[in-house]
């Protein structure tokens, strides 16, 4: 049996669970590429956006050199007039022919610098020698037929921040090697905040932060928010784009869908396995019930057969006068109503727990008392305790209240306390019967001094078919359905079971019901 019920298992897990967990985990490795598709979908379009950002910068750029161009003769001076440059932000222009050598300046703004300091400043940058490297790179970049602007480090003037920019600009034949210093915060807050403020709109703050020192050089709004995204800018290598949204980002609804989809995964699987543990339990507990619902047949058959042999034995040699003594002819009628009587017990229990599992018995309570029904049990079957070498005693509550109960079925349920009691002691065969009150309940209470149960067991015990399997149960007659009888009884009339044992010393039943007062204020 336990061959197929592993097998049914296996067969379980590989046909129904299996599959389902192999396909959650598709889902959710499934949800996790589609979660990264739109995360990388939604980075580049902020890529794209400072992207714009940057190249807006360089065609502004493009366009103020341009017009520089124009504007500027073969003596390197600028004719005409070049007011245009006072709102391109630029501070001081270089210029430098690159065949002569000769060069010259352009104050644009005000500053705070000397003319000595801006002949020294226009020697250093013309010298220097990475200048020397990047003015024949943008050569080059020209001949092919590209005018590209490089910037070259900042410089400090009069406490503002200046943007080294360079490159080399074409008049007619000549090539003109262009220095510029170009505000920073002028730049940013005169060209590009428009710019950047219609990108914003009212869905993202975009800010640009000097790298050197984290300051915030402009920021379309205020917002505590992490930067979600942010780049370099090309012009401006010192400072960098950020970008944060104003709502919940899609990162953060990527994050959230995710976690989402991967606890409503969790739960699935959680749900899935739980379910398929309470299979194989329910499982197994059939089994186990297959198993005792047959140890059940293999136990009452033997019941029967041995009271229903000795019947027969005894029976027929009576029957055909082979006794002489009359002592042996009434041992002999003793042991036949003795085998009768326990087949009737074994046949009253089996036919009272059919109508119990059909749900057809029926109880009819009246108020008894129950100092009564114990005398009557113990008159009624002291023999039998007697006869089985028992010796009993009882102590009986004085004015002890009555209660509302089936008289025939706390009987039965005594009865099968008694024998099982009887049962299940080996050495020291005494018993002893208790009733009693407490509260606003009355008690009967069966104690013997036999096998006991162990702590573990107990609450196993009032299960229909089950018996111990310690002591000397596996010698003892029996059927188990004795205390699931008991059981039902009980909890018919409202009632509890307490069991005190101890493994080896004995065990306690106790029967607790209502007591009347009580009972007849929970009828009424």
């Amino acid at each position: 049996m336990k061959n197929n019920s592993s097998k049914l298992i296996l067969i379980v897990v590989g046909t129904i669970l299996l599959p389902i967990v192999l396909y959650v985990i598709f889902e959710i490795s499934s949800i996790s590429e589609g979660e990264e598709m739109i995360d990388k979908v939604y980075t580049e379009q902020l890529d794209a956006i400072i992207f714009s950002v940057n190249q807006y910068s360089t065609d502004n750029m493009e366009g103020v050199l341009s017009k520089i161009v124009n504007h500027l003769d073969s003596t390197l001076q600028l004719k005409g007039d070049p007011t245009f440059l006072y709102f391109s932000n630029f501070k001081l222009l270089f210029f430098q022919d690159d065949d002569s050598q000769k060069g010259n300046y352009f104050l644009v703004k005000e500053i705070d610098i000397s003319e000595t300091e801006i002949i020294e400043l226009q020697d250093s940058l013309f010298n220097e020698v990475d200048m020397q490297k990047s003015r024949k790179q943008l050569l080059r970049y020209l001949d092919g037929g590209y005018r590209k602007i490089e910037p070259k480090g900042t410089i400090v003037i009069g406490g503002e921040k200046l943007q080294v920019v360079h490159a080399v600009l074409q008049i007619e034949e000549r090539k003109i090697y262009f220095t510029g210093l170009l505000s920073i915060n002028g730049f940013a807050n005169d060209v590009l905040a428009p710019r950047l403020q219609q990108i914003a709109q009212e869905d993202l703050v975009i800010s640009l932060t000097a790298l050197s020192d984290g300051e915030i050089v402009y920021q379309t709004d205020t917002l505590d928010k992490t930067t979600i995204f942010k780049k370099r800018m090309w012009l401006f290598p010192d400072m960098e784009v950020g970008i944060t949204s104003k709502k919940q980002t899609v990162k953060e609804l990527v994050d959230e869908r995710m976690t989402k989809n991967l606890v409503a995964a969790g739960i699935l699987i959680t749900l899935l396995i739980s379910g398929f543990i309470l299979i194989i339990r329910n499982f197994k507990r059939e089994m186990i019930l297959v198993q005792t619902k047959s140890d059940f047949v293999s136990n009452v058959s033997h019941e029967l057969r041995t009271p229903l042999s000795l019947i027969s034995m005894f029976a027929e040699t009576l029957f055909l006068d082979r006794v002489k003594s009359q002592e042996k002819r009434k041992e002999y009628e003793e042991i036949i109503l003795k085998e009768t009587n326990r087949l009737t017990n074994i046949v009253n229990k089996i036919l009272n727990f059919s109508q119990i599992e059909a749900n057809k018995r029926t109880y009819h309570p009246t108020v008894i008392d129950l100092n009564e029904v114990l005398k009557e049990l113990l008159h009624d079957y002291s023999f039998h305790i007697q006869n089985n070498g028992f010796t009993f005693s009882q102590s009986l509550e004085d004015q002890l209240p009555k209660t509302l109960l089936d008289k025939e079925a706390l009987y039965e349920a005594l009865v099968n306390l008694t024998d099982n009691a009887i049962k299940y002691s080996e050495d020291k065969k005494h018993l002893n019967f208790l009733t009693g009150h407490r509260d606003d309940k009355v008690f009967v209470e069966v104690t013997d001094q036999g096998i006991g149960i162990k702590p573990d067991k107990i609450h196993q015990i009032f299960d229909k078919f089950y018996r111990v399997t310690d002591g000397n149960v596996q010698t003892t007659r029996g059927a188990g359905l004795g205390l699931a009888l008991v059981h039902h009884i009980v909890e018919a009339h409202e009632g509890d079971i307490e069991v005190e044992s101890k493994f080896g010393e004995g065990s306690t039943f106790r029967l607790v019901f209502k007591a009347m007062e009580d009972v007849e204020n929970t009828h009424s």
